[in-house]
């Protein structure tokens, strides 16, 4: 049997709704819902396009593209995988196991007519001006092996594109993410909870950093668990000049007022 499109239908049923309505208002409802369908159906694209270092001290630009909304809300994040270090033959079998992971760097971008892009900082200042990677200043894991790449993450998250009150196209974006609950992607997930989002990732052999800089000059929230020394009372001011109060020009005493002095 011939396939038929749409068009082809409308043409050939066309005087169907002049000799029975009945039949030609079933075929407008059956068009309209059939264009309905294929609107649903559009597949929602999400992509990273490029990543590229722009400076020499751990900053990475990233750049992508979308057919998302417009201002909906992307997160970009770098993320380093850790993994024990008894455990390296046992991950090169199983990637799935004894993973750890660290977020670098983490930003929120908006998308714009289609495109989007983030510059992410990859590198943090240690307390000697050496340059580290978030994990190597955590206790827990600094005796972690680090994998040579760095996965940068675009995820999009339905369920919190309205939460900002100041923005002018909540309400819009209320509505067009409904419409996303309904669309197919290859790129879709599900959390724990059974919610969408959408993730793409695109991973680069990224070195671990090296080199110093001039120590970050210590804060009171550094000391003493945040609570700074507070054994060091700062000292206070003293006015070189003392006020005094003016003189009373007339002498007190404890005599009766006189007629002159009561309140008219």
């Amino acid at each position: 049997m011939q396939n038929l499109d749409l068009k082809t239908i409308l043409t050939q049923f066309k005087a169907l709704f002049f000799t029975n309505p009945q039949i030609g208002t079933c075929l407008i409802l059956l068009a309209t819902s059939y264009g309905c369908v294929q609107k649903v159906q559009e597949k929602v694209e999400m992509k990273i396009g490029d990543v590229q270092p722009i400076s020499s001290k751990g900053i990475y630009n990233i750049v992508g593209s979308t057919n998302l909304p417009e201002s909906s809300k992307i997160t970009v994040a770098a993320v380093r995988y850790l993994r024990p270090l008894s455990g390296q033959t046992e991950a090169l079998l199983n990637p799935d196991t004894n993973t750890n992971r660290s977020i670098l760097a983490r930003q929120i971008v908006e998308v714009k007519q289609g495109k989007w892009e983030a510059a992410l900082n990859l590198w943090q200042v240690s307390p000697n001006g050496s340059f580290q990677e978030a994990w190597q200043a955590n206790p827990a894991q600094i005796r972690l092996f680090p994998e040579g790449g760095v996965t940068f993450v675009a995820i999009f998250d339905p369920a919190t594109q309205s939460e900002q009150p100041d923005n002018q196209n909540s309400q819009k974006l209320k509505l067009e993410n409904q419409q996303l609950e309904k669309l197919e992607s290859n790129l879709i997930r599900f959390t724990n909870e059974g919610e969408k989002y959408l993730q793409v990732s695109q991973t680069l052999t990224v070195p671990l950093p090296t080199g110093k800089t001039i120590p970050p000059r210590r804060q009171p929230e550094d000391l003493n668990g945040g609570w700074g020394n507070r054994y060091q009372i700062p000292p206070q001011s003293i006015t070189s000049k003392s006020t005094l109060p003016p003189p009373i020009k007339n002498r007190q005493t404890n005599a009766y007022l006189t007629p002159s002095e009561f309140l008219r």
